[in-house]
């Protein structure tokens, strides 16, 4: 038997800017009513007038262990236990007994919401749009009378069409149930772990937040009114970006836009002119940072000032976490020293707005690019404790060549793993230059060239991906012609045989499971099968990487040939639009290499939770937690975190570490 709920709320608070937990807590927070419904029955309506009852029939299947079911789970659990529980004397609900859709979805490459994801699997059942205006009117004061207190939009016909809307989204609830995959075993108690990870949250320095959010504020009118005295009142604010644009092209300066990269090539344009250059520094200063991160991480703290689900679980395709929230995924990595961001966050608070921009420009830099360099050291310890983090070295590398049997770069991990080899960007320099690598130090142009072939060609990357990786080198960095790349790289893959043969056979591998359904098509340790709707890549883990609706489409080669293509749906990361897509051997490796890397850190996760380690956080390949850490601590936390899964032996699994009061990179 599984029950499946939904629950409606209204509050003074706006969910999307507080977030789940800071909303779930607050006391004006409240339920309309739950939609539940057993297996396929139809749902029924517990009203809030209803909630306080005894329900007997749910309070006993919850305690007992009754599984409960709900789309974004998370928010269902936040409910039941911070307002049902101790308000109206429901059992807790765990963790353990909850299942959830939006994570299953998520797990099969579908969209996560409830609307889309529906529509994706084409289920009759759709959600009640007029009523999910509804909801979003109801779940807000309508106004509030002369003592401040809330008057909610609570007339009998609006609640008839609320109780009709939350119905209906059980219905959709139960028809998305019954197509989707459940979690495996190991998924589910890693969604569990999830959640008490999110639930923990991470300690933010409010002080400095509220400190580095009146620098902002200063500065950006500082610069408004710069840029407004320089282009004579033509552009009123550097966020102006349509005014902007028409004020560069009347000083004769052609671009293509004002995004980030358009003004990084402006501004290395030597026939730039001086005054549209300064405007042009002033708008890229003025990008540097806003109040807008800022503003979430002051809003969305608790009252013990921890802001909580920050972490998405399975957010890419590949099951890699994603941010929310703050974004900690994607904070700007710091052009100072870890020493100089302590400096700044310690006397942010001490000091007024106008002195502490005074000190920022004289010792440090440009006061927004110092703030923005700071972002990451707002996430910090609580007071009495440490934050302690490990990130897995180079292991994106690692377990292409390992799931490609590249053994001599296998062998190259392990000597510099052990402190006898160099660092594999010698290593491949030494194969792209046919000289030794002990020819080359850090410091030698050539380490560069060879940290790039690793970023750009291991997944069939060509000229494209290699400018790609350039926008984020130094200064000094030695650019090279399109043919001098495509050099470089043929001298890349050939030292590189096994990798690009694995790049062929997964693609014949792929193309071959979905042309005959049903067969298991293997390529080294991982098995392709198509099944219903789904192609399915199966994972040395055990876990399920999941194309949907794939099919074979004949396309024409740049060389003329005709052959066949992999195309499969997907919700493009960028416009978050659920639409067909393509993909080749190359992505097929970079999909199942990220994906095996995603599990060597979810191995990590459960191992250093069950050694008692609080993770509080994971960027990428990095986990952090929050405890009291001594030097030989960290070194225990990151030995655990380097244990090799025994479903990937022979995989040269190193970490580097950290242990400090502030988050760092």
């Amino acid at each position: 038997m599984i029950l499946t709920i939904d629950f409606e709320t209204r509050s003074t608070l706006e969910l999307p800017e507080v977030g789940v937990h800071k909303y779930a807590t607050h006391p004006s927070t409240d339920v309309w009513c739950m939609g539940l419904a057993f297996d396929d029955e139809q749902p029924a309506i517990l009203t809030h007038e209803e909630l306080g009852e005894r329900h007997l029939y749910l309070e006993d299947y919850v305690s007992a262990g009754g599984v409960v079911t709900a789309h974004n789970a998370a928010f269902e659990l936040q409910i039941w236990n911070n307002i049902m529980a101790p308000r109206y004397g429901w059992p807790v609900l765990k963790p353990s007994q909850v299942r959830c859709t939006m994570a299953q979805c998520y797990a099969m490459a579908l969209p996560g919401s409830l609307e889309k994801a529906a529509a994706a699997v084409g289920i009759q059942q759709q959600k009640d749009l007029k009523g999910g205006r509804l909801m979003l009117q109801m779940s807000r004061p309508k106004g509030f009378d002369l003592l401040g207190d809330p008057i909610w939009w609570d007339d009998e016909d609006k609640r008839q069409q609320l109780y009709e809307y939350c119905k209906q989204d059980v219905r959709v609830e139960q028809a998305l149930g019954a197509r989707l995959l459940p979690l495996s075993p190991d998924e589910q108690a890693l969604w569990e772990l999830d959640y008490a990870i999110n639930e923990r949250g991470l300690y933010l320095d409010q002080p400095a937040i509220v400190s580095a959010m009146a620098i902002i504020e200063r500065e950006q009118r500082r610069l408004e009114g710069e840029i407004r005295r320089r282009t004579e009142s033509a552009v009123g604010s550097p966020a102006e970006v349509a005014a902007l644009t028409r004020w560069v092209r009347d000083q004769g300066v052609e671009l293509d836009g004002l995004a980030k990269s358009d003004v990084v090539e402006l501004l290395h344009r030597d026939e730039l002119p001086a005054h549209v250059r300064a405007v042009l520094r002033i708008r890229q200063e003025y990008a540097k940072t806003s109040t807008a991160k800022l503003n979430r991480m002051r809003d969305a703290a608790s009252a013990d000032g921890r802001i909580r689900f920050t972490m998405q679980y399975h957010g890419a395709g590949t099951g890699r976490w994603a941010g929310r929230r703050v974004q900690p995924h994607n904070m700007p990595r710091p052009s100072i020293s870890h020493e100089a961001v302590e400096q700044i966050l310690d006397f942010l608070p001490v000091f007024t707005p106008e002195r502490s921009i005074e000190k920022l420009d004289l010792l440090y830099g440009e006061p927004l690019s110092m703030i923005s360099d700071c972002l990451r050291g707002l996430i910090c310890a609580a007071p009495g404790k440490t934050l302690v983090a490990g990130d897995f070295s180079n292991i994106e590398g690692r377990v292409l060549a390992w799931l490609a049997g590249e053994e001599w770069k296998l062998q190259a991990f392990r000597e510099f793993d052990a402190g006898t080899g160099p660092d594999l960007y010698l290593v491949t320099a030494g194969k792209i230059y046919h000289r030794p690598a002990s020819d080359f130090t850090k410091k030698s142009p050539e380490r560069e060239v060879g940290k790039r072939c690793e970023l750009a060609f291991g997944y069939q990357g060509g000229v494209g991906a290699w400018r790609k990786f350039e926008t984020y080198a130094t200064k000094d960095y030695q650019r090279f012609s399109d043919e001098e790349v495509h050099t470089i790289k043929q001298a890349w893959r050939d030292s590189h045989p096994r990798v690009v043969s694995y790049w062929w056979d997964l693609e014949r591998a792929a193309l071959e499971a979905v042309s005959h359904p049903g067969a298991k098509v293997s390529v080294r340790q991982t098995t392709f099968v198509k099944r219903g709707s789904f192609l399915f890549a199966k994972l040395p883990s055990g876990r399920m990487l999941t194309y949907p609706y794939p099919t074979l489409k004949a396309i024409e080669t740049p060389w003329g040939e005709m052959k066949e293509q992999l195309h499969y749906w997907h919700v493009d990361g960028l416009t978050n639009k659920w639409e067909e897509t393509h993909t080749y051997g190359g992505k097929l490796a970079e999909n199942l290499t990220q994906a095996v890397a995603r599990d060597v850190l979810a191995h990590a996760m459960t191992l250093l939770t069950a050694k008692g380690h609080a993770i509080v956080l994971t960027i990428h390949d990095e986990i952090v937690a929050e405890g009291v850490y001594s030097e030989q601590d960290k070194i225990e936390f990151l030995a655990g975190m380097s244990t090799v899964p025994p479903w990937a032996p022979g995989l040269p699994v190193a970490t580097e570490g950290w242990a400090g009061a502030r988050y760092r990179k």
